[in-house]
């Protein structure tokens, strides 16, 4: 087995986790309507539970990430996977809304935790490769969001939609022995603890936390109202678990391809322009009429986030050296997460008072302007492609 293959292999443990991971999210968003029917809430106090578990997160991240740079990233995942898994319990017999603020944060620190000790296994393992195996950790997190909706729709058909969130906790449990398969990457560690001290003070790697700024406005509004619009416009369950799915799907097929082609001509080039056409499409949502155009559109969407998903994680890795990636990935799910929770709670809010069409307005605005205040903050000071910090330097790839 050469180099390469064995990269490979020791990653695969890593894409499993976050498949399990992506599993219980993508329960979790499919389920919101059944929240709102059985239990009555209200739009705002789903918008108000999808933000907790963004809140959650962004906390997570921030304190948990810096531990994966000192070789903890294999128990990192292990613990995450026992806090979804009693999340998700949590989530099953809950009456009141404060179960569910309290179980999807429990979530929330789950993907907080994990995220970032995957993303630099990811990136230190195989620099050469980056953006394909990117790619490929998208892909798996995708194909687990594109699975949920199935799982939850048969689920909830055969059984009830409590019983749905308690299958996959058990499905969680069943990915719990790959944890014991990841192990510590070989890259340099971050023996002075400098967690992330300083990183704000790094022009480039502000600049691709607005680059994700940008696509986190819209992940926030889509998981906050998407699915809302789908049901208020007299979608099924069914209907809904089977849009979601279809939506994922070409974000798990094309996520390698996009990862490859954003390293061979520029993630910064290929991931703005990429966004940026998102956003525009994504003005459309709140114009269009009826289930099938909004379908349509956002399956549209899908295709480009497959291809621009990966762009903005190297733009992070590209900006700090070898030791203290996982503190800048963790950033970036803290900004992420953040930016998700402000904006679920927003869009939820103008969607409820005002509408789709505004909901939609201001999501497509405020992508535009995050993504070309990141295109001018990520522009390399010399004009030549941006040399990243893991963790050979002669290898020169075309960041810019």
């Amino acid at each position: 087995m050469n180099q390469t293959s064995k990269s490979e292999a020791r990653l695969l443990p890593y894409y499993f986790i976050l498949y399990g991971m992506s599993v219980g999210l993508g329960g979790i968003v499919a389920l919101v309507a059944e929240l709102k029917n059985n239990l009555g809430f209200s739009d705002f106090d789903i918008g108000l539970t999808i933000s907790s578990g963004f809140a959650a997160a962004f906390v997570a991240s921030l304190i948990t990430a810096p531990l994966a740079d000192r070789g903890h990233a294999p128990l990192m995942l292990r613990s995450a996977l026992v806090i979804g898994i009693i999340s998700l319990i949590t989530l099953s017999v809950g009456q009141d809304l404060w179960h569910y603020l309290v179980g999807r944060g429990a979530y929330g620190l789950a993907l907080g935790s994990a995220y970032p000790a995957a993303k630099r296994t990811v990136i230190v393992a195989d620099p050469e490769h980056m953006g394909r195996n990117l790619g490929r950790m998208g892909a798996a997190d995708m194909s687990g969001f594109m699975t949920a909706p199935l799982v939850v729709t048969a689920l909830t058909a055969l059984t009830s939609w409590r019983i749905a969130f308690l299958g996959i906790a058990i499905l969680l449990f069943a990915v719990l022995p790959a944890t014991f398969k990841a192990q510590p990457d070989t890259a340099k560690k971050d023996i002075d603890r400098q967690g992330l001290k300083g990183l704000l003070r790094i022009r480039r790697l502000n600049g691709a936390l607005l680059v994700t700024m940008s696509m986190f406005v819209l992940i926030g509004a889509f998981e906050a109202i998407w699915v809302l619009e789908l049901d208020h416009r007299g979608a099924s369950q069914t209907f809904i678990g089977l849009a979601l799915t279809a939506v994922a799907l070409p974000i798990a097929v094309l996520s390698p391809i996009g990862g490859t082609l954003a390293q061979k001509y520029g993630a910064r080039k290929w991931g703005v322009s990429i966004w940026m056409i998102h956003a525009v499409v994504t003005l459309f949502y709140g114009l269009v009429p009826g289930l099938w155009i909004l379908l349509s559109l956002a399956f549209f969407c899908g295709v480009l986030e497959g291809f621009g998903f990966s762009a903005a994680s190297m733009l992070v890795s590209a900006a700090v050296s070898e030791d203290r990636q996982a503190a800048a990935q963790g950033l970036m799910t803290a900004v992420e997460v953040g930016t998700g929770a402000i904006a679920s709670l927003g869009m939820a809010a103008i969607y409820s008072s005002s509408g789709d069409t505004l909901a939609w307005l201001v999501t497509s605005i405020s992508m535009s302007i995050l993504l070309v205040a990141g295109y001018i903050l990520t522009k390399p000071e010399d004009l030549k492609p941006v040399r990243p910090g893991v963790p050979l330097e002669k290898l020169r790839r075309p960041f810019e």
